[in-house]
């Protein structure tokens, strides 16, 4: 009789420890899930393209009194012109990342220190580049004026 009460609660305690286990299991999972997804949907994307650039057609030279060359000049205000003067020397500065931390959080720290405008436009360009999943923890060289692109690039350890 006392076997069977004793057994009846060795299975009742392991029960109570499996559903225990799945249930921490189940909230940190959603825990790294709602972290990793806040991001405002709604917030409006900022391009780096000026509307007014991209409404101007190419504009196409040709003057009568020079014999018509085959290839004609052709002005593009999206096509920059090279500056022949030197680039000065990036000011780089260390930003580390943490083991663990989301493309989110990243975006965060990011901003916090001046490296970005803004969160919402810095993951929506981490999942465009396909780089969500490549981002590694470490210290990394990243200036001010450094682009988005770059940035993400040298985050997820592909170089500058």
């Amino acid at each position: 009789m006392f076997e069977k009460i004793k057994d009846f609660f060795y299975d009742i305690s392991d029960i109570f420890v499996s559903l225990l286990i799945i249930a921490l299991i189940f909230v940190s999972v959603s825990w790294k899930i709602s972290d990793t997804l806040s991001i405002d949907i709604d917030a409006p994307i900022t391009s780096e393209i000026d509307q007014e650039q991209v409404d101007d057609p190419p504009v196409i030279i040709v003057t009568p009194e020079e014999p018509v060359d085959e290839t004609p000049i052709i002005e593009d205000p999206l096509v920059e012109v090279e500056d022949p003067t030197p680039e000065a020397p990036l000011d780089l500065k260390t930003f580390t990342v943490s083991e663990g931390s989301t493309g989110y959080s990243i975006g965060q720290k990011l901003q916090s220190e001046g490296y970005v405008d803004d969160v919402n436009s810095f993951v929506k360009r981490l999942i465009e580049l396909g780089y969500d999943s490549k981002l590694r923890a470490g210290d990394f060289k990243i200036s001010m004026s450094d682009d988005l692109d770059t940035l993400i690039k040298v985050l997820a350890g592909q170089g500058r």
